[in-house]
């Protein structure tokens, strides 16, 4: 079926499937169908005096607000044609930075983290935006910290999204950079359904969409029941589906080989495409005379060396491509939710309301296969073939057989990870009017969160390594460890040796004739010839589990003073306390902690930390309605906080709002906040990493840090025992990552932010429907909690004065290693209060309502940012990293919506932009200003545009149909998802169906 007749055929079933469940003898709610589906108003921009807006307890109109608030309609999520939340909120200014699936999935996702979809205020991190559900706190999705799957969120029953700078005096502990709020609907009656499939002009990609929601009143009207369910499929995206992707089409910046030494009116590095691995093939690279450059590969084919490109790669040859190598780009996700809504008036002024949630996600994702280097095959190896025979006589080195400097197991499998994500949440709650003027709120939220992460093609390694070490007996060939115990299967050049596992591990299988041991040749395809028995007795799965808990107890008392009043109106006040408790436990599959497996070695994180906390809030409008005074408010909040991790906290927030004319509005805040170290972070014991290295002593970065690199490499090679030919011999090049350790640390203390904000509203009387609104915002974070990079060690011990303390962090080989001496070979790190971060910016906003006597009504939206700082601090001692203008962090960011409805036809036009940004860091252009040619110096602009056009018919069916990315814009050269998806122009259409009651 083509890809139009495919979409087509989605479209139709839905509409198919939801006029079968509509009964066309109810009426629909016609506020529902007209404002909701047909206009792109937030539904946030009315002023509504019992509205509670995130940024304070009080209830209060939005505009009365000292703290930027950017609501996000209802209309703005259905115009978008919504099903991923992230995907959607990460076009925001403010929200530039957030995990979408393209960042969990292959290569990308970390342990456990396939298909996150994680929010990230100012790009300071996604443990420093605090997420809420109707201002209050939801459980984590990710053992160890507070972070928040967003996926977990019901589409359907949000009424609006506030994302608000500060606030974390009101809020508390994570909310150093801001608050995410989101808002659901309540008291809801009637059925509303929506179905939605898509699919990309490529074919794959295909995404569906069912959503039920139903509620009712009862008693008389003292109370409402509302069950919300949804069901969503996101298909995975595989690189070999886009031909930039492909090996032929991947592209990407390599050494230019005519530019050794520098020569400043050549470029340094080229655009390269075919690019493949030096030294490394599926069916091993094979080196005979021991200089490990590969001679041969497979079962004796001569190796071709292609172009060499620098470091660890050439272009053609027989290499292994390096565009087969990551895996996804998209990973498959399939969520389950429920939502039950309930609330009850159990006297006139007093009302009980409860929450239940549970959500299923299940995602699942390829990564890279296993590989290999400087594995040593026996001279009496039953595999090598009569042409290697003829090599090793010829070439080879007495005695010694062959080595294979590289191999990429695809035919043990990629490796995959499935993740299962429960998510339990509960909230019961009473909230009564003590009097005209005060109300209590008591609340107590319960969450949950199991995880279970299936590792598929997980190998033992000293199974691998029996398995590869044939000999021939009698006809037959055997594992020689099934016939020699304790021969010769040592494997000299890698951290496992088959003799002595070490580390504390034992090996997987018993060694001898009962072993199981199945030969396994790495000179061919063994999965295309069958060998399927050895591929099975090597490779093995593994389950990692999780669990979290979160307990918050809260009680709020809020209103204003009655007659306690100033010139401007009575004093609104809140008061209230609550107690947190959080509990994280991971406990990795114990075979990786037994057993010597390819993959990190992981061991269980278990900690817990509760918090108890008062606070307090007040809004005294001290003048109104006077000449030059229309408004005079003046804010304050302050929270006291004591950890059980790190004892006691002071947050504070001071705002005042200034309206000389009802027309303009000025506005500023001065919030002091902090955040609490996270369990992973405190009580993460000493587990494995790995990390690649562009090592800072290489030919290539010599002259790329401070003054005293040079030098200190020297003196780095001469400790080592490097001969002055190893030395000029040296290029740093490794061909995987490298081992390290990683830890928490239990002397960590809180870090503090401190968050000035100052703007303007325009809402001019002389132009209605026009509001328009600018703030300055500046973030400074303070001993922020931060796990150097391996990377970042190895620059800081070169750059830094010696002796210091990065170099202790750094393991290299010595001058006697047989291979790579003096490269990177190990590093140590853990978190500590050692980072700042400062960021500083102008969010803009306008909207503008134009209504006509027959042209129907026009709504334009605007939102924008414009970034004017950002820097990082990684370490004490090291350099300030300007941040502004790179990667995910663009100069300019403006989203621009524009709808048109007349009658029961609406079309809405969304524009999504952000400016250019370079494609290394600015550190880089100033040590290499000549690093890639001026044209490929910076990464395209993101300039999207997405269209959708609804119909209303018999006032209870809206039918749509959206594209995104009408113009197919694809990500820049050398990269895969920016600025935008690697998905491309993208259909799809759906219905919604909306009934005033339920049949009953």
């Amino acid at each position: 079926m083509s890809n139009s007749r495919a979409f087509a055929a989605s479209v139709s079933f839905l509409a198919m499937a939801a006029t079968a469940i509509a009964s066309p003898a109810l009426a629909q709610d016609q506020d529902d169908a007209t404002e909701s589906q047909l206009s792109s108003t937030s539904s946030a921009a009315q002023d509504d005096g019992a509205i509670v807006v995130t940024g304070t307890r009080i209830r209060t109109p939005q505009y009365t607000q000292p703290n930027p608030v950017i609501s996000i309609g209802r209309d703005d999520v259905q115009s978008a044609g919504v099903t991923n939340l992230t995907d959607f909120l990460a076009e925001n200014p403010a929200l530039q930075g957030s995990t979408t699936s393209n960042d969990t999935s292959g290569t990308n996702a970390g342990i456990g983290q396939v298909g996150l979809n994680l929010l990230n205020l100012r790009n300071l991190g996604t443990q420093r935006t605090l997420v809420l559900v109707d201002g209050r706190r939801h459980v984590s999705s990710t053992p160890g910290s507070a972070s928040i799957d967003i996926t977990t969120i019901p589409v359907e029953l949000i009424e609006r999204i506030d994302v608000v700078t500060g606030a974390a005096a009101i809020y508390g502990a994570d909310a150093v950079t801001g608050v995410v709020n989101f808002v659901l609907r309540r008291d809801f009656e009637g059925i509303a359904i929506r179905g939605q499939s898509g699919v990309s002009q490529y074919g794959d990609t295909a995404n569906h969409f069912l959503a039920f929601t139903g509620g009712t009143n009862f008693g008389g009207g003292r109370g409402n029941v509302a069950l919300s369910l949804e069901y969503g499929r996101e298909s995975a995206l595989g690189r070999g589906t886009r031909r930039f992707l492909t090996p032929d089409g991947l592209c990407s910046f390599y050494r230019n080989q005519a530019d050794i030494p520098d020569n400043p009116n050549l470029p340094d590095n080229l655009l390269e495409c075919d690019v493949r691995y030096f030294d490394s093939h599926p069916e091993s690279a094979i080196d005979v005379d021991l200089d490990t450059v590969p001679d041969y590969f497979g079962q004796g084919q001569v190796w071709d060396p292609g172009r060499f490109v620098g470091s660890i790669f050439q272009v053609g040859g027989s290499g292994t491509p390096v565009a087969t190598y990551s895996g996804d780009v998209l990973p498959q996700v399939e969520r389950y939710s429920a939502n039950l809504l309930f609330n009850y008036d159990i006297a006139d002024n007093v009302n009980l309301y409860a929450q239940a949630k549970y959500v299923r996600i299940e995602s699942q994702t390829e990564n890279q296969p296993s590989f290999d280097f400087f594995l040593q095959i026996q001279p009496d190896n039953a595999f090598i073939t009569p042409a290697l025979q003829d090599a090793i006589n010829n070439f080879g080195v007495p005695g010694f057989g062959l080595l294979i400097t590289g191999r990429d197991n695809f035919d043990l499998g990629r490796r995959g990870s499935t993740a299962t994500r429960q998510t339990y949440r509960g909230v019961v709650g009473v909230r009564s009017d003590l009097s005209d003027n005060i109300r209590l709120d008591v609340s107590y939220v319960y969450g949950r969160t199991q995880n279970d992460t299936f590792q598929t093609n997980y190998r033992f390694n000293d199974r691998f390594y029996a398995a590869i070490d044939a000999i021939n007996v009698g006809g037959q060939i055997v594992c020689r460890s099934n016939v020699q115990p304790v021969g010769n299967s040592n494997q000299p050049f890698v951290p496992f040796n088959f003799n002595s596992p070490g580390a504390g591990l034992g090996l997987s299988f018993t060694p001898g004739a009962g072993s199981g041991c199945v030969p396994f040749n790495p000179f061919i395809d063994n999965q295309a010839a069958g060998n399927q028995a050895a591929i099975d007795w090597i490779t093995t799965s593994a389950n990692d589990r999780s669990r979290l808990e979160q307990h918050v107890a809260t009680a709020v008392l809020d209103g204003n003073l009655g007659n306690i009043r100033l010139w401007g109106g009575p004093i609104g006040f809140a008061l209230g306390a609550e107690y947190r408790r959080e509990e994280s436990s991971n406990q990795p599959d114990p075979i990786g902690i037994t057993f010597p497996v390819f993959g990190n070695q992981l061991f269980p994180t278990v900690g817990n930390f509760d918090v108890k906390e008062v606070f307090g809030e007040l809004q005294i409008p001290i003048v109104s309605g006077q000449p030059f005074f229309d408004d005079l408010i003046v804010n304050g909040a302050v929270r006291y906080s004591d950890y059980s991790t790190v004892g006691g906290t002071f947050t504070w927030q001071a705002g005042l709002i200034w309206a000389p004319v009802r027309d303009i509005r000025f506005r500023g805040t001065y919030t002091q906040a902090v955040r609490a170290p996270n369990i992973a972070e405190l009580f993460g014991p000493q587990s494995q990493t790995f990390a690649f290295f562009n090592d800072p002593c290489s030919p290539t970065n010599i002259n790329s840090g401070t003054a005293a690199r040079a030098g200190n490499c020297q003196a780095i090679f001469n400790e080592l025992g490097l001969t002055p030919a190893q030395q000029a011999a040296f290029t740093g090049a490794l061909s995987s990552s490298v081992p390290g350790l990683v830890s928490g640390n239990p002397n960590l203390q809180e870090e503090t932010s401190k968050t000035l904000t100052a703007g303007v509203v325009l809402q001019p009387r002389f132009i209605p429907g026009l509001s328009f609104s600018a703030d300055y915002y500046d973030v400074r974070i303070e001993d922020a909690v931060s796990t150097p990079t391996g990377q970042t060690l190895a620059n800081l011990c070169v750059d830094q004065p010696r002796p210091n303390q990065f170099c202790d962090a750094i393991e290299r080989r010595p001058g006697t290693a047989p291979i790579g001496p003096g490269v990177i070979s190990g590093f140590r790190t853990l978190p500590s209060n050692v980072a700042e971060f400062r960021t500083s910016g102008i969010d803009f906003a306008a909207n503008y309502r134009l209504r006509t006597a027959s042209a129907g009504t026009f709504d334009f939206r605007l939102r924008g940012n414009r970034l004017l700082k950002f820097e990082t601090l990684p370490v004490i001692g090291g350099n300030v990293v300007n941040g502004r203008n790179t990667v995910e962090i663009p100069n300019w960011t403006v989203n621009f919506n524009t709808t048109w409805s007349l009658d029961n036809v609406a079309l809405t036009w969304r524009t999504n932009y952000f400016s250019p940004t370079l494609r290394f860091s600015r550190q880089t252009y100033i040590s290499q200003p000549d690093i890639v040619e001026e044209r490929y110096q910076k990464i395209d602009a993101r300039f999207t545009h997405d269209v959708q056009v609804s119909m209303l018919v018999e006032e209870r069916f809206n039918f749509y149909l959206g594209v995104n990315n009408l113009f197919n814009q694809l990500p820049d050269v050398g990269q895969t998802f920016y600025p935008v998806s690697a998905v491309g122009r993208y259909f799809y259409g759906g219905v919604r169906i909306s009934l005033d009651r339920l049949p009953l």
